[in-house]
């Protein structure tokens, strides 16, 4: 367990979350340095992730990883709030409303952005509801971000699809097969919002040139009982057809627009992007 770190007892536990049963959201809390999470939650972090590959390894691999992933949604995040001007945001499979996540990094640049998370997991739905309880502009959803169309239609209490919007999909598409239309739920989303709006995706990569990473990861994916489709850039890049993708392109997640001087351990390969709609 990270030393110092705040903890959550179980009195605490928000109605709808079962403290005892752990949560994938809430172990990423854990892993990403915050608060909102269990001993149930806790235990799991410290030793699930032993065999964890990349250059880190272990748990502090995963952490390495979780940061990575977090960074560049900020990032991103920040860069649409600022540069682009968007001021409301969809957030689809969302994980908890935590560590930086986009109301946090979208404020840090323009204080009063909207935003709608969406989470199909009850008990992230619940958490995340209990922590924004007390922020109008803040919405927490339990859906399925494979139907967009209930998802656009409850959404719309809060924002304003008349206006762009800043579509994002961290960590979302890889769990979509090919066979079950990962291009649809895009273009149903799309569709929904106007000219100006973004799409932001990160991916788990694939890298033809790696072939016993490609292995070790699709190991790990099984083991987890995880059902992920790796892609490779060009692939993710396909997302963005018919779109104005924003430089630096689909990279690495540590190679989005990282701040000047940055340095640390190497994560394991995922991309990120944005694009804007025309």
């Amino acid at each position: 367990m990270l030393e110092n770190q705040p903890t959550m007892d179980l009195e605490q536990a928000p109605a709808g979350v079962n403290p005892m049963i752990p949560n994938t959201a809430r172990i990423m809390d854990y892993l990403l340095g915050g608060t909102q999470h269990f001993a149930s939650d806790r235990g799991v972090g410290d030793h699930a992730f032993v065999n964890w590959p990349g250059e880190t390894g272990g748990v502090e691999g995963v952490r390495v990883d979780l940061h990575a992933a977090r960074d560049s949604l900020r990032r991103i995040v920040g860069h649409l709030a600022g540069e682009c001007g968007i001021r409301q945001f969809l957030d689809l499979a969302s994980g908890l409303p935590t560590m930086g996540n986009t109301h946090e990094a979208a404020r840090a640049v323009a204080p009063g952005c909207r935003v709608v998370y969406v989470d199909s997991n009850p008990s992230v739905a619940a958490h995340g509801q209990y922590l924004l309880a007390s922020d109008p502009d803040t919405v927490f959803l339990e859906a399925d971000f494979r139907d967009p169309q209930d998802i656009l239609r409850r959404a719309a209490a809060t924002l304003d699809f008349s206006r762009p919007v800043g579509l994002i999909l961290f960590g979302v598409l890889h769990f979509v097969d090919d066979s079950d239309g990962p291009q649809r739920i895009l273009d149903e989303l799309l569709g929904a919002v106007p000219s100006g709006s973004y799409l932001a995706l990160s991916h788990f990569a694939k890298d033809d040139a790696d072939t016993a990473m490609n292995a070790m990861l699709t190991e790990m994916d099984k083991q987890t009982g995880e059902s992920v489709t790796r892609r490779t850039r060009s692939e993710v890049e396909r997302f963005f057809d018919g779109m104005d993708v924003v430089p630096p392109g689909v990279v690495e997640t540590e190679l989005w627009r990282p701040p000047q001087g940055a340095s640390g351990p190497k994560p394991l390969p995922m991309w990120s992007g944005l694009a804007r709609k025309r």
